[in-house]
């Protein structure tokens, strides 16, 4: 059994690119304090980010909205899977949970702000693909299925849509229970973000490891590698399946891709005293993530706010050498810190007077 992206899906979008976590063995049956304290915490932080606004006036998710337009689906109507989850917590103040691997994946979504799937392995009739539907395909929401074929992309298995609209919503046929025990958990993104793809899967393959003390796999699909075996392996299909990051980079870079948060100067040693100056606007009134975005943007290094919040989640951004992801995580800047954004902008900091 595997999971695999169909060869048609590039002709519309290249640089599409799954993380992919498996488990077994897993015992969802029973209560797990460290899944539902880590998930209350997860969306205890979103709701104070969002504080009751929509999520699209927080977060930029417009790399996936055009992935989405340039599939046929409309992004307002269909707002993919943590976009809803953080709208959800914005409008209520709460998100329900559900068992404690869906909480485990939904936290996941919610602290790397990906979209995030969890399949029951053990449902499936077929390879799990990411393909264009079929004249043939069964959708049990049947009053809003596509029209002519091909018309709709979808994660399907055998002839049974699984997930509708791409990242949009699961299906209940492959509804985890308190039964599973053996799940594939897609993380959908592109080359831009590939840091952030591997950071939530690696992540997720840790926590399943260590809330629930299950067996794990982690692996990658994208365009030279459009497959990975979920079940059944061989002891050569163990040794041969993992892809590294610096490969797949490889491959993305021949065909012209670029993606700004590869590479650079990371230390302050490597900065000299002419490197350019990030003049911090420090302020006591708005948390410290705020005003590093209200910072790079006076600095002329991206045009809005919203800009700034992209190049963050992608991974671009790094202070002092760390990898900054979550402006949650941002502590205030001191003089001479270093600034690097994309692999163009190193810059040392200057505390504004």
């Amino acid at each position: 059994m595997f999971i695999k992206i169909n060869r048609a899906v590039f002709e519309k979008k290249n640089d599409l690119v799954i993380g992919v976590v498996t488990a077994e063995g897993l015992n969802n049956s029973i209560e797990n304090k460290k899944v539902a304290d880590f998930f209350n915490d997860a969306v205890t932080k979103q709701k104070e980010t969002l504080k009751g606004q929509p999520a699209k006036s927080i977060y930029d998710f417009e790399q996936y909205h055009a992935a989405m337009r340039s599939f046929g689906i409309n992004p307002s109507k269909y707002q993919i899977s943590i976009e809803a989850l953080l709208n959800r917590i914005s409008k209520s103040g709460s998100l329900a949970s559900i068992s404690p691997v869906v909480d485990l994946a939904n936290a996941v979504s919610l602290k790397y702000l990906v979209p995030l799937g969890v399949h029951d392995t053990d449902s499936l009739v077929d390879d799990l693909e990411i393909r264009f539907s079929n004249s043939g395909d069964l959708f049990e929401d049947s009053e809003d299925r596509p029209s002519n074929e091909g018309e709709e992309l979808v994660y399907a298995s055998g002839n049974t849509i699984r997930t509708r609209k791409w990242i949009w919503r699961q299906m209940p046929v492959g509804k985890i229970s308190e039964k599973t025990t053996n799940i594939v958990f897609p993380v959908d993104g592109f080359y831009t973000n590939l840091e952030i793809l591997f950071e939530a899967r690696d992540f997720l393959a840790s926590s399943l490891k260590n809330f629930f003390g299950c067996k794990t796999r982690v692996g990658v699909i994208y365009k030279d590698s459009p497959g990975f075996k979920i079940s059944n392996l061989s002891e050569e299909d163990i040794k041969a399946e993992e892809i590294k990051l610096t490969a797949i980079k490889s491959a993305f870079e021949s065909t012209g891709n670029d993606n700004e948060g590869f590479n650079g100067i990371d230390k302050k040693e490597n900065v000299t005293e002419e490197s350019s100056v990030f003049v911090y606007y420090d302020s006591d009134a708005e948390p410290p993530g705020i005003v590093f975005i209200s910072s790079m943007e006076k600095n002329n290094l991206v045009k809005t706010k919203s800009e700034a919040r992209r190049l963050i989640q992608q991974g671009a951004v790094k202070i002092n050498g760390k990898q900054i992801t979550d402006i949650n995580n941002i502590t205030p800047l001191n003089d001479g810190d270093i600034v690097q954004i994309g692999k163009r902008h190193i810059l040392k900091t200057k505390k504004s007077n």
